[in-house]
């Protein structure tokens, strides 16, 4: 069979150049960002703590540190991807399926913006450099048919691949700029370096069917006399290690492809198994990572009690994943009593003791032997994990009994899905996590009181029950429960901001009447001191031109002309009752003409209208002209009541411990701002979840409320300040439930360089 000379060396040498790209931009960029998450950690920490940032930096430090933990599966994840990436492209297939009609969460919308905005920072640093590279690429996917607006070497083809190596779903707002502008300023310089070295494989987009990087052209990358640019380890077009792909790596579609074209130089392109470089990436599981943690968990909470785990025998036969959910889907519509009794704390036993032992009875009934049985590792692990997810919200949230026996309920579900997927723990997104914030968010504190809280419990217990009865090994139906869920408490939420700005409406009006009256009794005080008034002048001032500035700081403010047009009226009154007790008659006749009109006007703004006005006016005109009573020194002093503290707990000598307080704490109490999360230790040690609704412009008190939008706190700074010195307020961000727990379920694990502190 004879060989098409002219086909042959242009098809394996474009396709040469591409492996050869593919390799060197995932062995470039994975090496030059290999110390990404150690430089993001260093630069968080250099944030300092503020009062805008000193609830979410602790938490954005800790997914960091999640991250840098895992920096060596992540950079051979990175490494993989780009190459999987541009050998899909190669193959025109998609290593992004199943994402296009999505609908993006919060935080990946936000990532996706910023990552817009950072590609349009790495065009414009680069500027002629990325133009280049552009080119280049065009004219490479010209020459092999391929879409250039979909090159993986491109800015935005590099950005997409690195993006998909975490979980985005768990950046937070507030990490996501500083991510990305991290990335900008790696990405530019590497891509400074790169693009180069990228050009000598792949052209320069102007004559395609050259030869790059071929030994006879001698422009060979890997060889010794390549020049002293950056060369990846191990050479530019090593295969894929056999550990990495088995029989799908790169080498074996190397050796296949080559094969193919020596017999059919001018067919079609294999596809590649585009799952096979899926199944490469090292994707680390949660329970993998902390199980050592809880081994040593294990131990630590085992003294005083059986041991938390069964202990197998030497020849215990071990239950497998399929045979454990079996067991547990029949247990799951089993009375939840045993459960709800562990997380009121009236057992015993723990609940991760009461979960293995019920599990062990159920399988009993199987024809499993108990005493010759135990659970594999992975059902161990999720059996912990549940039992300390479900213990911290039972502590962290004010469930009343109807809530306990929801959560009782769906202790057993959760090892399920636990055992099944224990992304749970990790992803925001899980629908089965949703399903659990928005239930705690529907019970916390709802004492079933009104009409709306009882139905609101119903609701929750009813889609509950729906989950207990038809979940198998489905997600979906914890998607359509936490979807109906949050559909009530969006309703919810809309009341409780009615109710908060009902309450804050409220506070405001009375602080700022209490301030008018203190601003009226100043100024009327300010004006008598150091004369003396008759009776009546006095009384008129008193009963109601106080009244009157009271009502013209509200309505106008006190540095408006009206008012100050209403103080100086007063004054006028004062200086006609000098000329009443000097009995300078004319005077005194020519300034109450004078100010009669502006008087009557006045009078208006507190009910006086018509006779009722004109009657208090000549009863003050009768006793300036009697003057028959002796002036006399007076001042107002009936000041407005103190504004005193709304508290649901009962703190010994507060008022004294408050005037002692740390100034310094008092300070940062201040700049606290409304939005910011709290919880509160009620007296029996019951946390539940407040925030900050509102802080007067005023006086400084902080109204706190529930999640349902009712008054549970207005204090002063001073006040809060001694609550958090107690430990009776812990200042937190405003976050999911779960989100919350696991924080402090990784505290409990000893990881406590990763917990969230306040």
């Amino acid at each position: 069979m004879t060989r098409n000379d002219s086909t042959i060396p242009a098809t394996s040498q474009v396709e040469e150049q591409q492996r050869k790209a593919a390799r060197l931009v995932a062995e470039f960029v994975s090496a030059k960002l290999a110390p990404f998450w150690s430089e993001l950690k260093s630069a968080l920490d250099r944030i300092p703590v503020g009062p805008n940032n000193f609830s979410t930096l602790p938490r954005d430090q800790f997914i960091v540190h999640g991250m840098l933990d895992g920096t060596q599966d992540w950079h051979a994840r990175l490494r993989v991807t780009l190459e999987a990436d541009a050998m899909a492209w190669w193959h025109r297939q998609t290593s992004r399926s199943g994402t296009a009609l999505t609908l993006m969460g919060e935080s990946e919308l936000l990532l996706e913006i910023d990552a817009q905005q950072a590609n349009e920072v790495i065009r414009a640093r680069l500027g002629p450099l990325v133009q280049r590279l552009d080119h280049a690429v065009e004219g490479f996917s010209r020459g092999a048919g391929l879409a250039g607006h979909e090159g993986p070497w491109n800015v935005e083809g590099i950005t997409r691949s690195f993006m998909s190596t975490f979980d985005r779903e768990a950046m937070t707002p507030t990490l996501i700029p500083v991510l990305m502008r991290h990335y900008e300023t790696q990405m530019a310089a590497v891509l400074r370096a790169l693009v180069p070295e990228l050009l000598r494989v792949i052209g320069d987009g102007e004559s395609i069917g050259e030869a790059y990087d071929s030994p006879a052209s001698g422009h060979a990358t890997g060889g010794s006399g390549g020049g002293g640019g950056w060369q990846p380890d191990g050479g530019m077009v090593e295969s894929l290690p056999a550990n990495l792909g088995g029989g799908h790596g790169a080498a074996g579609m190397e050796e296949s492809q080559g094969s193919e074209h020596a017999s059919s130089p001018a067919g079609p392109r294999t596809p590649v198994d585009i799952g096979s470089y899926a199944g490469v990436r090292p994707e680390t599981r949660y329970r993998t990572r902390i199980h050592a943690q809880l081994d040593a968990w294990r131990r630590r909470v085992s003294n005083g009690e059986s041991s938390p785990r069964i202990a197998p025998t030497a020849m215990a036969r071990v239950i497998n994943t399929s045979e454990v959910l079996t067991i547990a889907s029949v247990l799951q519509g089993d009375d939840p009593a045993p459960f709800v009794r562990a997380l009121r704390g009236e057992d015993d036993r723990s609940l991760p003791v009461v979960i293995r032992q019920e599990l062990m009875a159920a399988a009993g009934q199987f024809g499993f032997d108990p005493q010759q049985s135990s659970f594999a590792e992975v059902e161990e692990d999720a059996v912990d994990l549940v039992a300390m997810l479900f213990d911290g919200l039972q502590r962290a949230n004010a469930f009343e009994e109807p809530a306990t026996k929801m959560m009782g309920k769906l202790v057993v579900p959760y090892v399920k899905v636990a055992v099944i997927d224990d992304s749970l723990f990790e992803n925001r997104g899980h629908p089965a996590r949703r399903l659990l914030d928005a239930l705690v968010e529907a019970c916390d504190g709802n004492t079933g009181d009104t009409h709306a809280s009882r139905s609101m419990l119903e609701r929750a217990s009813q889609v509950v029950d729906q989950v207990v009865a038809r979940f198998q090994e489905n997600m979906a139906i914890f998607d359509l429960a936490a979807r109906e869920l949050q559909e009530l408490l969006d309703r919810q939420r809309t009341l409780a901001e009615v109710t908060e700005r009902r309450i804050t409406e409220t506070l405001q009006g009375q602080e700022r009447l209490r301030q008018a009256r203190i601003a009226a009794d100043e100024a009327v005080n300010t004006s008598l001191e150091g004369r003396k008034v008759l009776p009546d002048t006095f009384q008129f001032l008193s009963e109601y031109w106080r009244n009157v500035l009271v009502q013209g700081w509200l309505r106008f403010g006190d540095r408006s002309p009206r008012y100050q047009a209403m103080r100086a009226v007063g004054d006028a009154l004062l200086q006609m009752d000098a000329d009443a007790v000097a009995l300078r008659s004319r005077a005194l006749a020519a300034g109450f003409e004078q100010n009669r009109a502006a008087i009557l006007d006045d009078l208006r703004f507190v009910g006086l209208q018509g006779e009722a006005a004109i009657e208090a006016l000549a009863r003050l005109a009768s006793g300036l002209l009697r003057a028959d009573a002796a002036p006399d020194e007076a001042m107002l002093s009936n000041p407005p009541e103190p504004l005193l503290d709304e508290l649901p707990l009962h703190i010994p000598d507060m008022e004294r411990r408050s005037r002692g307080v740390d100034s310094v704490l008092v300070a940062r109490v201040r700049r606290l701002r409304a939005g910011q999360g709290l919880r509160i230790i009620e007296d029996g040690a019951q946390e539940t979840m407040a925030k900050i609704a509102w802080v007067s412009a005023i006086t400084g008190r902080i109204l706190v409320v529930n999640r349902r939008g009712e008054r549970r706190m207005v204090v002063r700074p001073e006040t809060m300040a001694v609550l958090i010195a107690d430990g009776r307020v812990l200042v937190r961000s405003v976050e999911p439930p779960v989100d919350q727990v696991m924080a402090q379920v990784a505290d409990s694990l000893g990881e406590r360089r990763f917990a969230q502190v306040g």
